[in-house]
């Protein structure tokens, strides 16, 4: 692999999805029949045909995404979801160059990451079934979103039988679940949670003006399209986000048609546009003092560790020659770039960056809101936005 092709896998996240899922057969084989049914190869869930009357959990993306937002948030948001082992506290998203162990000459680089665990597994870990899959067109018109959702839902019913569900959105998703709820006759579902949505219009739709040429980045360009579409399975047939503009036709109707009656709402704004720091790390006036006793201790440390069969993860870092590694090696970190946009934008000023606060809450006494201080990629994959699910997912069973 050449150096290029390592700074790209670094920068932008090119991995596998990589997550865990909890399943069995019965689930195995009624998600092959989902995917069968809908003619698609995408769907994933953990529900169990035979928990009728059970809640489930759907999720849905929003633009330019895909079900990796829920899955794998790191891939599902393009790489920018970045949470770190050494961050300087307190612990934020961030990029950074690496500190390197103790003992070893320091390797200026990005950061290794953690990568942050997704809401599906959230929910595995509390025996919560959900599905969520890709949408066809996550770039597109949102009236195709709405069907292809109106789908999903009545095959739903078809497998797994009368469920009550709850759908999680993000973003578009959101708007794409409202307009499902206010055009459907009968549905099974009896809650809406949205993240970011943008009822009131965002600054975003401007990108309507480029959407020739992003098409054309997006599908065409390898790196780029990796980032959107993992699988390789999908293809950006149009562009179109006119319909998130403020104003618009598509969301004076959305916000006409209020509430419909017997389904909760629950709205969860962002207010931090902040994306990021970036970190380097430095050494201390002190790393130079020698210290050979503490160097013995620690080497000390490492052949009992390894003696005892510990994996190396406990170790590794610890000196293997105490003499040559006689130093502190203290390193502190310092950050030398925010990268907060500096525009005035609603957006920015008061919201997450993409969406400002009032646009994602829904101007209706019935509709329960949340203000959660997250920027708009990060908000779905955090721990504020995972407690609001799990609190408002625990409401719904009391009820059932």
């Amino acid at each position: 692999m050449s150096k290029t092709e390592k700074f790209t896998e670094k920068v932008f996240t090119t991995r596998l999805p990589n997550y865990t899922k909890k399943t069995s057969p019965s689930s195995q084989k009624a998600e092959a029949k989902m995917n069968d049914l809908l003619s698609r190869n995408d769907l994933e869930s953990t529900a169990q045909p035979h928990n009728e009357g059970k809640l489930l959990v759907l999720f849905i993306h929003g633009f330019a995404a895909s079900k990796y937002c829920w899955l794998d948030p790191d891939i599902g948001n393009m790489g920018w979801v970045k949470d770190y082992i050494k961050d300087p506290d307190p612990i934020d998203w961030g990029w950074h160059a690496i500190p390197p162990p103790p003992y070893i000459p320091v390797d200026w680089t990005l950061s290794k990451h953690l990568v942050p665990e997704g809401a599906s597994q959230m929910l595995d870990q509390k025996d919560i079934e959900w599905l969520t899959y890709s949408q066809k067109s996550a770039f597109g018109d949102i009236k195709v979103s709405v069907e292809e959702l109106k789908q999903v839902i009545m095959t739903i019913k078809k497998i797994y039988g009368e469920r009550k569900i709850i759908i999680i959105a993000h973003s578009r998703g959101g708007l794409i679940s409202k307009s499902y709820l206010d055009n459907v006759n009968e549905t099974n579902v009896k809650k809406l949670i949205t993240f970011g949505s943008p009822f009131g219009g965002t600054f975003m739709s401007a990108m309507e003006l480029f959407r020739l040429p992003s098409k054309h980045f997006l599908n065409r360009v390898k790196t780029a399209r990796k980032l959107w579409d993992v699988s390789q399975e999908r293809k950006v047939e149009n562009i179109a986000t006119n319909q998130m503009a403020p104003n618009s036709d598509f969301l004076t109707q959305l916000i006409a048609n209020g509430c419909r009656e017997g389904i909760q709402y629950v709205n969860v704004a962002g207010s931090c546009s902040h994306i990021t720091n970036v970190y380097v790390w430095r050494w201390s006036t002190s790393s130079w003092k020698r210290k050979i006793p503490l160097a013995r201790k620690k080497n000390e440390q490492r052949n009992e560790l390894i003696k005892n069969n510990k994996p190396p993860i406990e170790w590794y870092t610890l000196p293997s020659i105490p003499f040559i590694h006689a130093h502190n090696w203290i390193l502190e970190p310092y950050r030398f770039l925010e990268i907060y946009p500096k525009i005035g934008y609603p957006e920015v000023l008061l919201g997450d960056g993409a969406v400002s606060v009032r646009s994602a809450l829904l101007d209706v006494p019935c509709v329960k809101h949340y203000i959660i201080h997250r920027n708009h990629i990060d908000m779905t994959c955090c721990k504020e936005g995972y407690d609001i699910m799990l609190k408002e997912i625990e409401l719904s069973k009391k009820k059932i």
